[in-house]
């Protein structure tokens, strides 16, 4: 169902801030994001992490909104831990996601040692799907992870240039980030910020995992845009405010902080 790719999805972007650690630890951050897909709030998502200089951890938690809930019974939490190298990398320890979706309890808990992951649970297992090299694995990170690791760069570059390699438990996916540029912030969503922010642009795509014989593969291997906004809060350093990506089947995902976070 392209729901499980929209919240896998919204969960990655959700967690852009775990990658900007600051020179000092700044606060936790309790942030609240709706999702609209053609302009239709079907997704409430809420986002909590912390940053050190050391490394990185967060959680966050996927429910359904408006007239979606009707019909769709979903409650996906995930969290993640993990630490950043001395050469500024981000090493995962442990990435678990579980919850209801598609009407059925699932988890996927992945443990991490010398920089190669490990399925430590899968349910219901999906023996639908191509297998993925293990050749393939090493050095690969967890969804949320992977945008520590990317825009970890930014706070000793200057940029947010990058390539990682996400695994999430089914699928071996690439993203591609480069920038930031300053921006404006779009509006229209009733956003709590406005006005000017840092932004970086990224570019997804499945690479192995995919479903059998599936009619959808062509779409789901095309680089699918998208781009972040960060804005600096007194106390909590720069915080994702608004987030837009291209869904390989359900088109353009908007993901908007609506209430101000305090320090």
């Amino acid at each position: 169902m392209t729901f499980k790719r929209l919240v896998a999805g919204t969960a990655l972007v959700l967690m852009a801030g775990l990658g900007w650690p600051p020179a000092r630890a700044e606060g936790l951050v309790n942030a609240t994001y709706a999702v609209y897909l053609k302009g239709f709030h079907v997704l409430n998502a809420q986002a909590s992490y912390q940053l050190q200089p050391w490394g990185y951890g967060g959680r966050t938690q996927i429910k359904p909104a408006g007239l979606i809930s009707w019909f769709v019974t979903m409650d996906v939490t995930s969290r993640v831990q993990g630490k950043f190298a001395p050469d500024g990398n981000a090493q995962p320890i442990l990435f678990d996601s579980g919850g209801i979706s598609r009407g059925k309890h699932r988890h996927v808990r992945l443990e991490f040692s010398n920089d190669i992951p490990k399925v430590m649970d899968l349910q219901p297992p999906e023996t639908d799907r191509e297998p993925i090299p293990e050749s393939a694995l090493p050095h690969s990170v967890d969804t949320l992870s992977g945008m520590a690791h990317l825009l970890h760069a930014l706070s000793t570059t200057g940029k947010c240039d990058g390539t990682q390699i996400i695994f999430d438990g089914l699928r071996l996916s690439e993203m591609i980030v480069h920038g930031p540029v300053m921006a404006d912030i779009p509006q229209g969503q009733d956003e709590a910020y406005s006005g000017q922010a840092l932004r970086c642009d990224f570019i997804g795509r499945q690479l192995a995992g995919f479903v059998k014989d599936s009619p959808n593969r062509a779409k789901l291997a095309s680089p699918q845009p998208g781009s972040v906004w960060f804005r600096k809060i007194d106390g909590l350093g720069l915080v994702p405010v608004r987030i837009e990506f291209n869904h390989p089947k359900l088109g353009r995902v908007m993901v908007v902080m609506q209430h101000a976070v305090a320090p």
